[in-house]
């Protein structure tokens, strides 16, 4: 059987909003990683990025670095990761052809779309959302698939292995292995045994 360590049972529920009893994070991360090309292994900060490019249509480079006191190369390397996979258009700006405009579009915008449901449309919130695990895995590169982890996990309490595999998504089991295994060795998650008596 696999759940949380005692150290990270509250992580997920510090996340949701009292309004919304029956909320599930679980359901965030599965249309988050659809509005970032169905790749669960994106990092946290990208999604970061997304959200702030959707809430600011035609918004600069510089202007999401001051935004989110991103350092510049992380922050180049997850546009040029979005503008790839489709998730942003870039356009030059009419008044100075060098300074490009960003905004969001296709799937990743329908689909950031349905995130923002859970949180009454507004993109600070969401912001909140994804802040509360970046900052509290400070040594981690977070991913979309280790906080789907920690949200079954939450609302299970326990499950088996397999079971935990089986709710991830659609993508090499050996990657999800890992994953979890990764999360193991970091101390995230842990493997209980159980010693049922028979009556």
């Amino acid at each position: 059987m696999v759940e949380l360590s005692n150290t990270h049972k509250n992580v997920a529920g510090k996340t949701q909003i009292p309004e919304q009893k029956d909320w599930e994070g679980a359901l965030v991360i599965d249309h988050l990683v659809s509005a970032l090309g169905g790749d669960p292994s994106c990092p946290l900060r990208r999604a970061l990025v997304l959200n702030d490019i959707d809430e600011h249509p035609d918004t600069t480079q510089a202007e999401i670095m001051n935004r989110l006191e991103i350092n510049k190369s992380a922050l180049n390397r997850d546009i040029e990761w979005l503008y790839d996979y489709g998730c942003i258009l870039r356009q030059q700006s009419e008044n100075d052809a060098r300074v490009i405009k960003l905004q969001t579009c296709g799937y990743a915008k329908k689909n950031l779309t349905h995130s923002l449901d859970s949180f009454k449309k507004s993109h600070q919130n969401l912001k909140k959302f994804l802040l509360t695990f970046i900052n509290a895995f400070p040594d981690r590169k977070i991913t979309l698939r280790d906080i789907k982890i920690l949200f079954v996990l939450d609302d299970k309490k326990e499950t088996s292995r397999q079971a935990l595999l089986n709710s991830l998504y659609n993508g090499p089991l050996t990657t999800d292995v890992r994953a979890l295994k990764n999360m193991m060795a970091d101390g995230l998650v842990e493997e209980v045994e159980h010693n049922d008596e028979y009556s």
